[in-house]
């Protein structure tokens, strides 16, 4: 039934991208495009690298899964409006770009995931476990990436994102931290799946919280101020 649904709603949603994604050049000079080849694939990355950035250094990873088809455009907007936060600042941030085919993010298979963190672990040097977060197909890829590699990641945040059913989370699991937030004037189907998500994770996470973003859409504008999301992963739920 869930998979209909996701089908539905994923659909419908697609023309809301062609909203204006325009992004101040002065944020985009945060970002470089990074290209990675491994024996099996190449992917390509938008990075914000820390200030004062020392390869020879290790840093926290985060990785942020953007909505829509994933494009450049979408990504450098996701960026803009979701994952650029003060939080960051010492973070290598990465987010992934769709860039050779019209594979989305939350159709990659497992062993494809796989190939793709490889590739960023060989390229950085990074701390063991790493933060991800997704907005919208952003946000359903980053439970299958998860899915794919538990051990890999410390916490999940989600804006909104849903846990599909073909996922059975575990006992490996138990010890992320997971934030799921949504915007207040969402889509009812995506309030509910974030809402329904939080049930089946309970039992098999660390810490489960609901955010509602007051005011708020599907699509968040850059002026949104992103921390309202993450103060309850770094400073907990008020």
């Amino acid at each position: 039934m869930w998979r209909f649904l996701l089908f539905s709603f994923l659909f419908a949603y697609g023309s809301v991208w062609s909203q204006d994604l325009t992004v101040p050049q002065e944020i985009l000079d945060e970002l470089k495009t990074v290209v990675l080849s491994t024996e099996e694939d190449t992917f390509m990355f938008r990075v914000a690298l820390p200030d004062n950035y020392d390869k020879s250094k290790s840093y926290k990873c985060f990785i942020g899964l953007s909505g829509g088809d994933q494009t450049v455009e979408k990504v450098n907007y996701c960026y803009a409006a979701w994952f650029r936060s003060g939080y960051f600042h010492k973070y290598i941030t990465i987010l992934p770009v769709v860039h050779k085919d019209t594979i989305n993010f939350k159709d990659y298979s497992k062993a494809r995931i796989e190939d793709l963190l490889k590739a960023i672990n060989e390229q950085y040097i990074l701390d063991p476990q790493w933060l991800i977060a997704g907005t919208s197909d952003g946000g359903i890829a980053a439970f299958n990436f998860v899915a794919a590699s538990p051990e890999r990641f410390e916490g999940i945040i989600t804006s909104p994102g849903i846990l599909s059913d073909s996922i059975a989370p575990n006992s490996d699991w138990n010890h992320l931290k997971v934030i799921l937030a949504y915007g207040e004037l969402d889509d009812k189907k995506w309030i509910k799946g974030a809402k329904t998500t939080a049930k089946r994770l309970k039992k098999s996470v660390a810490s489960v919280t609901l955010v509602k973003l007051t005011g708020q859409g599907h699509i968040l504008p850059i002026k949104f101020n992103a921390d309202k999301m993450y103060d309850p992963y770094f400073i907990g739920s008020k």
